[in-house]
């Protein structure tokens, strides 16, 4: 089950849209995520985690710096609770403002097999664009996105535009995605969505030890990141899977007598979480499940 390799598709997401403002702003922010901002630069996209005490995950960030502001975008379900919490951390004598911008930016992501299809849809040439900078275009912001199969770039666009833009693909060839076809896209490039980020994962098992930070200071759950990653013993990992019929997500005990996590399915793909110990083939209820790669 695939979408059309030849087509150019979008999808308009929903996150949580969080700005804050200040001079103490970078610092604040700092000491309640993973990865470290601190040296932030204009218009650089930083990846992040929010972790509970226990080092599990409540919510993934985007963070960018535009124009003196930080603008956070995370997952839409997690909105009230991690507002509350940069909300709650901001110390009485401490320069920092946070505005709820939900609703007036929305992030829209255009995704292609084909490079140049792509850039046609656009109208810019993408080929030249790094990954972690958004670009400005016509009153909109662009980040190329780095996949492990398909092209694709992420749009940042005022809410009230976004009329307007879509008229503008979709005369360039570009074609609405579905939620089906957005999340086939997703699991063949290894994207992970609030099916992983709300189940209450380690970063490490889902695969993000590269977006925390041990050595910045303290955060909210560095003290079990840096346990577990002084010990090494951390007992599952994500991994795509494929099978001859649709497994449902769920949770599933393996012929190995494990516990087996699927968080996303679609088709005859998805993502399990497993033990470290399981093999690279299990059976689930007498389907056979072939773990192809880890995230």
């Amino acid at each position: 089950m695939q979408y059309e390799s030849s087509s150019c598709r979008y999808y308009i997401h929903e996150h949580s849209v969080t700005v804050v403002e200040g001079k103490d702003s970078i610092k604040h922010i700092n000491r309640i995520i993973t990865s470290n901002i601190a040296e932030i630069k204009d218009l650089e996209n930083c990846k992040s985690l929010i972790c509970d005490a226990n080092g599990k995950i409540t919510d993934a960030l985007d963070i960018s710096s535009i124009s003196g502001q930080l603008l956070i975008l995370g997952v839409k379900e997690n909105a009230e609770k991690t507002r509350e919490l940069i909300v709650s951390g901001t110390h009485w004598n401490e320069d920092v403002k946070i505005m709820n911008g939900d609703g007036a930016l929305k992030i829209i992501s255009i995704f292609a097999k084909n490079q140049e299809k792509l850039s046609k849809a656009l109208g810019i040439e993408i080929s030249t664009m790094r990954n972690d900078f958004w670009i400005i275009e016509n009153e909109s912001y662009i980040l190329k996105a780095q996949l492990k199969n398909d092209f694709q770039v992420n749009i940042l666009i005022q809410a009230d535009l976004i009329d307007s833009f879509i008229k503008t693909v979709e005369g360039n060839g570009a074609e609405l995605c579905g939620e089906d076809n957005w999340n086939i896209h997703r699991v063949e490039n290894g994207i992970l969505s609030n099916e992983e980020y709300n189940r209450g994962f380690l970063p490490g098992e889902l695969g993000l030890d590269e977006i925390v930070d041990l050595k910045k200071g303290c955060y909210p759950g560095q003290e079990i990141h840096a346990r577990l990653e002084s010990r090494g013993k951390l007992s599952k990992k994500i991994m795509r899977f494929r099978t001859d019929s649709k497994l449902d997500v769920g949770t599933y005990i393996s012929n190995t007598g494990r516990k087996v996590r699927v968080t996303s399915s679609l088709g005859n793909q998805g993502f399990a979480v497993i033990s470290v110990k399981e093999n690279n083939e299990l059976k689930l209820n007498d389907e056979l499940l072939i773990l192809t790669e880890e995230l």
